[in-house]
């Protein structure tokens, strides 16, 4: 069956009736300190928020040599010089077709040496400090900044002072949140203007939800647990803008804009799940960046606060009234993920990357090892402008799509099954945690795990929208002449992860390991 002629007409009709209205405001960050998870990892994570209609991939970068004076050059003409090596790493760029180079927005990813990066969260800063320092046209944009950490940074604090040293030098061409990690540390950056910004060593007790705002207010910045461009201070004393709490600088007041309702929210929402906190009004609380949750989060927990759209609240956007109240599971979700380190493992087996691709409301985060992966199977890797049946993402987006439009006929069966699904993989990896450590060869039994996991994924999705296609068909046929009664479920499928065998498609055959 083609699916693209087929389902092409309904599909895009979906998307301009979907998202027309969508707000501008993009991606929400999360990070959970060892300390505060329940299992003693580290977790960075964020929602890439930006366009329901483009394209993502899930790739692996290979480790490179170069030749003196070779560079890495962007779409936007920033020209880095590249270092003698530069090491293989996992990202999720979007299509070369778009016209921003081969692979651009890469976003989020670990490296081999179990760096893991997710970049960016944007913010804005305010007028007076714009104007006191503009932003660079061919300086540092969300573009390239995952590539350029995961390529060159050998720990998480060498991931900043590589950031910090190209603002430095090229300038930046807009303002962006940034967070790194590995085993043993994790690090947090605000970029405020064309050459400011500041970041700090994240408490392992601590965790945050970060909205598209500047968070940090006051910070030592004799501290080695702090990185801050040399004007940060000056420039705003220089220029009259500087506001100070207590005797020292507070960076939110003198470099933010006014903080909005749709950022505020999201900070509420995303601790109502973490924080196990429940304060009634989200827009009259001054939120600090970091807080002490009283409970222990899981990866699950964190998977949820993504997909969350306050429904247990009176801003629920299942209440026809709040249809502009920003949700932190917005449709726009071109891909999420979680970038998982557990120290007291090795490296290849100790750092997953899980990765929802499309809006998680109704898909999984899936488990990789991203950190010994050398490669990723043919639907990830599609590199499409538009829908391609075969792809990943489109697979993904194409039943989110559905889901979206009717949530109690069909949608809310769609998301409890793949949430059972989510909880089987989850369940899975202390299985496959074996495998890796047992691993004779780690990457080898990476890119495996990886092809399971993807396959199995692809057919639950690709399976249950042909299944809601027919359903939706007849519904639609019985309603003409008689009180519809029919309800969408998926008794009949199991939602597990199954022992991989392969299905029956026209996508290339996988890889075994004896």
């Amino acid at each position: 069956m083609n699916f693209k002629k087929v389902f092409g007409a309904l599909f895009c009709a979906a998307l301009f009736t979907r998202f027309a209205s969508a707000s501008v405001n993009a991606c929400t960050g999360i990070y959970i300190g060892k300390d505060a998870s329940s299992d003693g990892s580290v977790m960075i994570a964020r929602t890439e928020d930006m366009y329901s209609d483009e394209s993502k991939r899930f790739i692996v970068h290979p480790a490179q040599s170069h030749e003196p004076g070779e560079c890495y050059t962007d779409a936007n003409g920033l020209s880095v010089g590249y270092p003698e090596h530069t090491y293989r790493y996992t990202a999720v760029p979007g299509s070369s077709e778009r016209g921003m180079g081969e692979t651009p927005f890469g976003e989020a990813g670990f490296n081999e040496m179990g760096v893991a990066a997710t970049s960016t969260i944007t913010a804005y800063p305010n007028a007076r400090a714009i104007a006191a320092d503009p932003f660079v046209t061919d300086g540092l944009y969300e573009l390239s900044v995952n590539d350029l950490i995961l390529s060159r940074a050998a720990t998480a604090r060498e991931g900043i002072e590589i950031i910090a040293d190209i603002v430095d030098k090229y300038g930046s061409g807009e303002g962006n949140i940034i967070m790194v990690a590995d085993r043993n540390e994790a690090w947090y950056m605000e970029i405020y203007t064309g050459h400011q910004y500041a970041a700090i060593k994240l408490p392992p007790d601590k965790a945050a939800v970060i909205p598209n705002a500047y968070m940090l207010n006051v910070v030592d910045f004799n501290s080695e647990d702090v990185i801050a461009s040399a004007d940060i201070e000056n420039l705003p004393k220089s220029k009259g803008f500087i506001k100070p709490k207590s005797g020292a600088m507070n960076l939110r007041e003198t470099y933010a804009e006014e903080e909005k309702d749709s950022n505020s929210i999201r900070i509420w929402g995303g601790r109502r799940i973490l924080h196990g906190v429940m304060w009634a009004d989200p827009y009259k609380t001054e939120y600090d960046l970091l807080f002490k949750p009283t409970q222990k989060i899981t990866v699950k927990d964190v998977m949820n606060v993504t997909r969350y759209r306050y429904e247990d609240t009176k801003y629920s956007l299942n209440i026809p009234g709040n249809k502009y109240v920003r949700a932190i599971a917005t449709a726009r979700q071109e891909e999420c993920h979680i970038l998982q380190i557990r120290p007291d493992m090795p490296v290849e087996a100790g750092c997953i990357e899980w990765l929802c691709m499309a809006n998680s409301e109704f898909a999984p985060f899936v488990p990789y090892y991203a950190a010994a992966m050398t490669d990723t199977p043919y639907m990830c890797k599609v590199d499409s402008k538009g829908y391609d049946e075969y792809s990943m993402y489109w697979n993904a987006r194409a039943l989110n799509v559905l889901c979206g439009l009717n949530r109690s006929l069909y949608g809310n069966a769609v998301k409890e099954f793949f949430l059972a699904y989510e909880d089987s993989l989850i369940a899975a990896t202390e299985k496959s945690d074996k495998k890796m450590l047992d691993a004779r060869d780690a990457a080898a039994m990476a890119n495996k795990l990886c092809e399971d996991y993807t396959y199995d994924v692809f057919n639950k999705q690709r399976d249950m929208y042909v299944k809601l296609i027919e359903f939706l068909a007849k519904y639609e046929g019985d309603d003409e002449y008689r009180d519809n009664t029919s309800k969408f479920d998926t008794k009949d499928m199991a939602p597990a992860l199954d022992e991989f065998v392969g299905h029956a498609t026209s996508l290339p055959p996988v890889i075994t390991i004896d």
